[in-house]
Formats: structure tokens, C-alpha cells, sequence
């Protein structure tokens, strides 16, 4: 007689828009719940990147254990299936709490992987996609959105779901559709991804003028504390505007700054800009590929943290498999 496969782990998320506030409602979930913060932020993985990523003060690391932040330096690859392996290895107990703005990141922990694609995530540092990624660069710098258009060219299915300034995105489909010999879009297809834990969507997006008037806060208050200077000591530490870590939002318009191309006054502007277009794209991936791939019963959208169902999270978390 064969033993039955073992429960699926249970984990919360709670996601939605940079600037929305889920960090202090993940805090308050991670007390009441008694388990750390699974950071899930393609920014605070990378060592340095503080103020513009608004990782947890030393106070509020005091206060709740942070898991999956500080990973890497700034210039090493790092890539969802990096993520998603590293965060399984927190999910042994059963259960998590997954905070955070990335659905990318998300959706690699929550939903197998289509065989034949993802997998080749681990050459990501191979000396091939060094030299791939190293001539994407240099065609992106001299003709911007190369890259996108190359992967409409030969997949898109693919390049509708990615935003033409996406160049981390694009190049990272372009590279698997040549890993693999063809669109990835009818590998995925045919090799469709399953849920692999039970998972609870908490979706926090404030109403759009609330949500707007503490983004610009949140900026003024980044740039308060030395964003900038930040950005400096990067530079000077020997980091470039080419590597994956310095495009991330805020980054890039401050390292125009630095460099000279920029005011300080553009690139304030430039960042809410950005971070308004930035917000767009979160929420439209929350709908259409983390959302709409759950049970509608395991997704539940809230105004404000007031609005956070804690009865039933706290029900789904000590339910039975």
C-alpha cells in the first residue's frame, strides 16, 4: 500500500502596488500569524539597495524576522527560479507569508514550471547568456526596445504579456525561446503550470488619489534620507548603469543624476512617472496571472489594512489539507 503524497505547504500573500502599504500590514499579519516575512521584491534581494528598495529598518527586523532579502550583490544574476528554489527551502514547516510587490516572483514559488523552459533559468550565468545578455545591452543602449521586438518577432504571445520597456523581461524570454528552439508561449502551452501549494491572495490596492498622494510622499521621503547618495556610494563601489540591479525604478533616473544627465528636480519627476506606470503593470499581473489562476475563494482585494480579512486568513492558515 502506498503512503499518501504529503500536505501542499499553506502560504498568504499579500501583494499588490509599490507604495500600497503592504509592508507594515505584512508585519502586523507576520505577529498575528506568528511566521517571518517571506520578502518577495526583485530589489530588496540585492545587497545596497536600501533606501530606493525600502527595506524593513533595523528596528522593524527587530521586531519580525525578514527572510529573502540581502541576497546577492548588485551585479550578480539572480532570476525567479533563483527566488522560488530559495524560498521553498522556507516553506518547510508547512506554512508562509509571502509580502511584497513582485507577482513574477510569486507565481514561480506557487505554480510548477513548464518543463523544458524555465529549467533553462539555471544557466543563467553561463558564459553563453553572459555574452547574449552582454550584445542585447549594447543593441538595447544604441536602439532601445530592440530586444522587445525581436521577441515579437519570434513569440508574440509572449511579448503582449511584457512591457516594451521590460528589458529584463524581454531578454530573459528572448533567451529561452533560443534555449529552447522556439516560442516558449507554445511550450508553456502544452506543459500548462499547476498550483503546487494552497495559497491565499490578499491583494491590497488603496483607492487611486490615497494611493497616489503617498507614492509622491514616500519619493520625497526616500530622497530625504539619502536616495541619492545611495546611488553615489553604488557607483563608486563600482557598479554600472548596465547591470540588472541599477535599472530597477528609482535606481535609473538617479543614476542619470549622478552621472551628470540629469537634475535632481527631473529625476524626482521622472521616478513618480515611472512609478505610476510601474503600479499599472503590478496590478494588471496580479489580475491576469495570479488572480485569475486561483480559486476566486482565495483571493480576497482590500482598500486599506483596516479591510484585512484576518478571520479568514487566520482560518485558511489552520485549515486541514
Amino acid at each position: 500500500m502506498t503512503s499518501a503524497p504529503p500536505p501542499s505547504p499553506r502560504a498568504v500573500a499579500i501583494m499588490g502596488p509599490t507604495a500600497a502599504g503592504k509592508a507594515r500590514l505584512g508585519r502586523e499579519a507576520a505577529l498575528r500569524l506568528s511566521l517571518p516575512v517571506l520578502v518577495c521584491d526583485s530589489v530588496k534581494v540585492y545587497r545596497g539597495l536600501d533606501i530606493g528598495s525600502a527595506k524593513p529598518t533595523a528596528a522593524e527586523r527587530a521586531e519580525v524576522r525578514h527572510e529573502l532579502l540581502d541576497l546577492v550583490d548588485p551585479d550578480a544574476p539572480f532570476s525567479a527560479g533563483d527566488y522560488a528554489r530559495l524560498a521553498w527551502t522556507h516553506l518547510g514547516g508547512g506554512r508562509g507569508l509571502f509580502v511584497g510587490g513582485t507577482g513574477f516572483y510569486l507565481r514561480a514559488v506557487a505554480f510548477t514550471s513548464s518543463a523544458g523552459v524555465e529549467g533553462q533559468e539555471d544557466a543563467l550565468d553561463a558564459p553563453e547568456r553572459r555574452a547574449f545578455e552582454a550584445q542585447w545591452d549594447a543593441r538595447e543602449h544604441d536602439d532601445p526596445g530592440a530586444a522587445h521586438r525581436a521577441l515579437h518577432a519570434v513569440d508574440p504571445e509572449t511579448a503582449r504579456a511584457i512591457h516594451p520597456h521590460n528589458v529584463v523581461r524581454s531578454l530573459r524570454a528572448l533567451w529561452l525561446c533560443e534555449r529552447t528552439g522556439g516560442p516558449i508561449s507554445a511550450a508553456r502551452a502544452s506543459d500548462p503550470p499547476r498550483l503546487r501549494l494552497s495559497l491565499m491572495l490578499v491583494v491590497l490596492d488603496p483607492d487611486p488619489d490615497a494611493w497616489h498622494e503617498r507614492m509622491v510622499r514616500r519619493v520625497d521621503r526616500m530622497l530625504a534620507h539619502g536616495f541619492l547618495d545611495e546611488v553615489e556610494k553604488l557607483r563608486r563601489a563600482g557598479y554600472h548603469a548596465r547591470h540588472k540591479a541599477m535599472r530597477s525604478l528609482g535606481y535609473r533616473q538617479l543614476w542619470e543624476v549622478v552621472e551628470g544627465r540629469s537634475t535632481l528636480p527631473q529625476a524626482r519627476e521622472a521616478i513618480i512617472a515611472a512609478t505610476r506606470q510601474y503600479a499599472r503593470r503590478q496590478r494588471t499581473y496580479l489580475r491576469t496571472q495570479l488572480a485569475a489562476a486561483l480559486p476566486a475563494a482565495a483571493v480576497v482585494a482590500v482598500r486599506s489594512p483596516a479591510a484585512c480579512p484576518w478571520g479568514q486568513i487566520q482560518a485558511f492558515v489552520d485549515a486541514t489539507p
